[in-house]
């Protein structure tokens, strides 16, 4: 049975509910300030693909005297195998919403890590965003208080709620979904998601550009709507201000870029947030998934992956289980 993503489920189903932890991709990413508690002030426009972690949740009261179960499996779950199941964000994020609304916590929270480990397109945020949204639809936690618990856990968390195209200010805890038109545009394009397999931790990319001598950025000017040749030329005078220092850490960035920016039919390349993830997009899902298999096939040492660029926010649907 499937289920439309958002609010107000409470009291429906018995079981286990899943949704996709979404990877996030930047379009564009201005450094624009700082604020005096050392947090970066940010200008994006982000997107959500149909890529990302699987994300199943078992939201009914725990048993008196019981814990909740966490389970971790896929892919990428053994870069995650050090960190105690509790100080997962996944499970951070179902005890804060539990504490805000005064609820027991979950049976049970199963991630099937998919995504690459610090790799700048939501991960973890991505993961917590998707428990906050199962357990608020379950529950019936208004939006207010789940976008307001999902700022404290962390500033891509609420971006990743949403779920959908939007421009993000402040530390990105600003969260403004596109209008329909600019939306429409983007959501269904084809792209392709590019990782070398190394790592890349986003405190020290700032930390390099802070040491560049990089000043900050005005906020990018973007059409409100219009064809896709007028957004996509208005991207590309926008850029990502994490780039060149994130290339300077780590320069196989620069030959990602460069084998995306070289796939038939890609229209736009960048790297998107702190990297070392890039992408490509591309008309169509069709014409993506073929330029991944071409790109695979030469460089099968990094991750790939293709999709489409999401309008709305995944679905939320009933599953029998975790391991199904």
């Amino acid at each position: 049975m499937s289920r439309a993503a958002g609010y107000g489920l409470a009291g429906a189903g018995t079981g286990p509910l899943e949704t996709l932890g979404a990877a996030k991709i930047n379009l564009h990413l201005h450094v624009t300030g700082r604020r005096d508690d050392g947090y970066h002030l940010l200008d994006s426009l982000v997107v959500f693909a149909d890529i990302g972690d699987r994300v199943v949740v078992d939201p009914w009261p725990l048993p008196a005297g019981a814990e909740t179960v966490f389970r971790l499996t896929g892919r990428f779950a053994a870069d995650l195998a050090c960190t105690m199941p509790a100080d997962n964000l996944a499970m951070r994020a179902a005890a804060a919403l539990a504490g805000r609304v005064n609820r027991p916590l979950p049976r049970m929270i199963a991630l099937d890590k998919r995504l690459p480990v610090a790799s700048g397109i939501g991960g973890g945020s991505a993961d917590a965003a998707a428990v906050l949204r199962l357990l608020s639809g379950a529950w019936g936690v208004p939006r207010p208080v789940v976008m307001d618990v999902a700022g404290q856990l962390g500033a891509d968390v609420a971006m990743c709620v949403a779920a959908c195209p939007a421009r993000i200010a402040g530390v990105g805890e600003v969260v403004t979904p596109l209008g329909h038109p600019t939306a429409r545009l983007l959501g269904g394009m084809g792209l392709v998601l590019a990782n070398p397999l190394m790592p890349l931790s986003t405190p020290a990319v700032f930390k390099a550009r802070a040491a560049s001598g990089a000043v900050a950025s005005a906020p990018a000017s973007l059409p409100d709507a219009g064809d896709l040749p007028q957004l996509l030329a208005a991207l590309a005078d926008a850029t990502n201000d994490l780039a060149p220092p994130a290339r300077v850490l780590l320069p196989v960035i620069a030959d990602v870029e460069t084998a995306l920016a070289a796939l038939p039919g890609a229209c736009f390349t960048r790297m998107s947030g702190s990297g070392a993830t890039c992408f490509a997009l591309f008309a169509s899902p069709d014409a993506a998934k073929a330029a991944s298999v071409r790109l695979a096939a030469a460089r099968p040492s990094w991750w790939v992956a293709a999709g489409r660029v999401l309008a709305v926010a995944p679905e939320i649907r009933e599953t029998p289980s975790a391991s199904s």
